[in-house]
């Protein structure tokens, strides 16, 4: 069947000011743009609305989005006498409660949840995951199914805190975190169907057609989150595009067992690896110590370490995507891949990136590496981070114009649920670079169309799909986000009133505003 979408502002994003004043649409693929006297068996009028290619988040965590849309979530919590009631009366019917998106920073003084004050709350082993989801609190029930008391060693790539007395007080970080986290699932094939099934029908409301997503190591043996996928995205079932990261802990069990996935739909993707923390729990690895102390974060992996994993992925032909925030960890990062080089025609993965001089901006330009970039990292940082790194590294923080004028390619995530999922955010951010404390470096802002692209065209061209997604054009899939407003040409502050009326996967309408 032939479809004609017509009278509204249809922008290919190839280039600035492209657009096209119809489209027709045939087995899933664009057969015409600009057509004079085309002929459809259905004919869509946009009403003057803004057609854009459908959206893409190039780094997310689908399954945990999923379960956030389901859980007790702390994010927008600034009041810390209500979060110890909605934790005190949660009640999950799981054997363990995780609670997600605790952030000191929304409390006055920082305030920073004690263990007994957990106790006091629940009698159930209880997880309090931080917002950044490499460190959180545990109660003592938590840390007794564990066997963990007060002598037990710091695991590379993680600590538990003690207090002046060594006692643990309950707060854990990176690896030592990720033991609680995994001690607590308890998902099934069809659990995190419907964690994906949720998170996919949200993301539909805001124009978003795919993502890539790291989700394989985080909810039982990896046969569980890939076969949920399998299970539940396709073109005659869920219609939604998927690239899996491989994290490097099951890399080479997935690697053994060889599945088969679907092209264009569920497709695999570089291997994972972590090299440092976050801002949030001081665990990023930095250079220098952090401000008033002389913590310079985690490593997760030693050198050694870290170069059999990338020499892992290069004997299966394979790119790497690794978690950088600290400008330690992207010099150790840097280092390893450029002695290790992606085969031709393949790129590497740095995601995050935040905090780049312009030593490390120059040799990433010499490499076949792209930056998977957060943009509301910014404007979430903004009103802290100063403290905790000082003026001078803050003022190279999330330096989004300088690297575009590298030549780097950059693709808009969210590192959902860790932020906002909606991309219009994203590129509110990157547009006005503005947040609760003001403008954070405003020589760095971008225009929108560059934004954009960031979630069309350069996300495609991330997983090797520039030849048919991420455009409006003649052969390339119809995926589409249909907006309220002409989104390129609005005042920034209005781009978080946008609205999404339809949002369109392989010629299918698979939401529309007030139903379909």
């Amino acid at each position: 069947m032939k479809t004609l979408y017509r009278n509204g502002k249809i922008y290919s994003m190839n280039s600035e000011g492209e657009t096209f004043g119809n489209i027709v649409v045939e087995d899933g693929i664009i057969t015409e743009v600009d057509a004079v006297d085309a002929e459809a068996d259905e004919i869509i009028d946009l009403k003057g609305s803004t057609m854009l290619p459908g959206l893409n988040d190039t780094h997310m965590h689908l399954v945990m989005l999923g379960k956030k849309l389901k859980s007790l979530v702390l994010y927008d919590e600034n009041d810390i006498d209500h979060v110890k009631e909605l934790i005190g009366n949660h009640r999950s019917g799981r054997e363990w409660d995780l609670i997600l998106g605790y952030d000191e920073n929304n409390f006055e003084n920082s305030y920073r949840l004690k263990r007994a004050e957990l106790d006091e709350l629940t009698d159930k082993p209880t997880i309090v995951a931080r917002v950044c989801q490499h460190a959180g609190i545990v109660n003592t029930k938590a840390l007794e199914k564990l066997g963990i008391d007060k002598h037990v060693e710091n695991p590379e790539g993680g600590s538990y805190e003690k207090d002046e007395n060594g006692e643990l007080t309950g707060w854990v970080y990176d690896t030592a975190f990720d033991q609680f986290r995994a001690a607590q699932v308890d998902d099934t094939i069809e659990t995190v169907s419907d964690d994906i099934t949720q998170a996919v029908k949200y993301l539909y409301t805001l124009g978003v057609t795919g993502v890539h997503t790291e989700d394989m190591a985080a909810y039982g043996p990896n046969d569980v989150p890939l076969n949920a996928y399998l299970n539940t995205i396709g073109k005659d079932q869920l219609k939604f595009r998927v690239n899996l990261l491989r994290h490097a802990a099951v890399y080479e069990e997935m690697i053994a067992k060889d599945p088969e996935f679907k092209k264009d739909w569920v497709e695999k993707d570089a291997m994972k690896i972590f090299a440092d923390g976050a801002f949030g729990g001081r665990t990023a690895l930095m250079k220098e110590p952090y401000e008033g102390t002389d913590d310079t974060g985690l490593q997760i992996h030693t050198r050694e370490n870290l170069e059999k994993l990338v020499k892992k992925a290069r004997e299966h032909g394979d790119a790497v995507a690794v978690h950088v925030i600290g400008d330690r960890a992207t010099e150790l990062v840097l280092d390893v891949i450029e002695r290790h080089p992606v085969k031709k025609g393949q790129h590497d993965r740095l995601i995050h990136v935040s905090l780049l001089d312009e030593e490390m901006m120059d040799r990433m330009a010499e490499l076949d590496v792209i930056c998977d970039i957060q943009p509301t990292f910014l404007t979430s940082d903004m009103p802290w981070v100063e403290d905790y790194i000082g003026k001078e590294r803050a003022e190279r923080l999330y330096n989004f114009r300088t690297m575009l004028d590298k030549g780097l390619l950059l693709g808009g995530g969210s590192d959902a649920p860790i932020e906002d999922v909606n991309p219009l955010k994203g590129v509110h951010a990157l547009v006005t670079r503005h947040g609760k404390t003001g403008v954070y470096n405003e020589d760095e802002t971008i225009s929108v169309f560059e934004a954009l692209q960031m979630y069309t065209k350069n996300a495609a061209e991330i997983v090797h799909r520039g030849d048919r997604s991420g455009l409006i054009k003649k052969g390339y899939k119809a995926d589409f986000a249909v907006f309220d407003r002409d989104v390129l040409n609005v005042e920034p502050d209005e781009l978080l009133e946008a609205e999404v009326l339809y949002t369109i996967i392989d010629g299918e309408v698979v939401y529309q505003k007030g139903g379909i």
